[in-house]
């Protein structure tokens, strides 16, 4: 799908899908038509024609479009539970590293506020346009140094730094997940296969034989619905982008809640 489509507000976009759909039949009816019954005629039996030689073809569309929207929402789902999960860790982490000697848990907490309030307001942004910046990385890469620098002294700071360790490694699977959810899209043969099944869809509606009016108040209900599934997809497609985007809010809430009553 065309980037610009994530900077449209959703309900402008469902209602470009759906009027794009029943235009669709609109002018399929006053151009396509007459154009189409000169070709393959009008006999009696063209419904029963259409009806058995698209039978494989509903079939198949109908799983294809199922498919894909299940597909676009458990992306949507994963990434989510990715930033939850990040957010949860990275909250166990900060309330751990109390149990650190002067002044590794002052700088590493440090570290940490540093961190989300730069995933907050630098990377968010940059998902928002499709990418994300090494800064968060960086961070990461620092607060990883300095926990490995780290030497217990007795045998409760050993366990404790190798839990630390643990959920550390824990806190950047779940980043990863996240940073990947940035590229996380449904491939454009894909989208190709679609679009090119909604317009046979919409061209097979208008090769009926039936009048105008009924013809056009049966074509337009399943246009919209067309219109309305693609915009789901469409909408679940990109988790990061667009007004239907996962938000920062663990993060959000984990500095508000916690974080920010250690800010000097």
């Amino acid at each position: 799908m065309p980037d610009f489509l994530y900077d449209i507000p959703l309900r402008d976009l469902a209602l470009y899908f759906s009027l794009a759909a029943v235009l669709s039949i609109f002018v399929g009816m006053l151009v396509l038509k007459p154009i189409l019954r000169l070709l393959i005629g009008s006999g009696p039996d063209l419904n029963e024609a259409i009806t058995h030689g698209t039978a494989g073809f509903n079939l198949f569309y109908g799983l294809l479009l199922g498919l894909l929207t299940v597909s676009a929402y458990q992306n949507n789902e994963r990434v989510n539970e990715a930033v939850l999960n990040e957010a949860t860790v990275l909250g166990a982490l900060y309330s751990d590293i109390n149990g650190y000697p002067e002044p590794v848990r002052s700088e590493t907490k440090a570290m940490m506020r540093d961190y989300v309030l730069t995933t907050l307001y630098k990377d968010w942004p940059a998902h928002a346009q499709g990418s994300y910046l090494d800064g968060g990385g960086n961070r990461v890469n620092a607060m990883r140094q300095k926990l490995s620098g780290f030497e217990p002294t007795s045998a409760g700071q050993e366990i404790l730094h190798a839990q630390m360790l643990s959920a550390f490694q824990e806190f950047t699977r779940a980043r990863q997940l996240r940073l990947n959810g940035v590229y996380t899209e449904i491939p454009n043969v894909l989208w190709y296969a679609v679009l090119v099944g909604a317009a046979i869809n919409i061209l097979l509606i208008v090769l009926l034989r039936m009048r105008p009016v009924r013809q056009f108040v049966l074509g337009t209900i399943t246009a919209f619905f067309l219109g309305v599934i693609l915009f789901v997809i469409v909408a679940l497609d990109d988790p990061l982008r667009g007004e239907a985007a996962i938000q920062p809010d663990p993060l959000e809430r984990l500095w508000q809640r916690v974080m920010i009553w250690d800010e000097p």
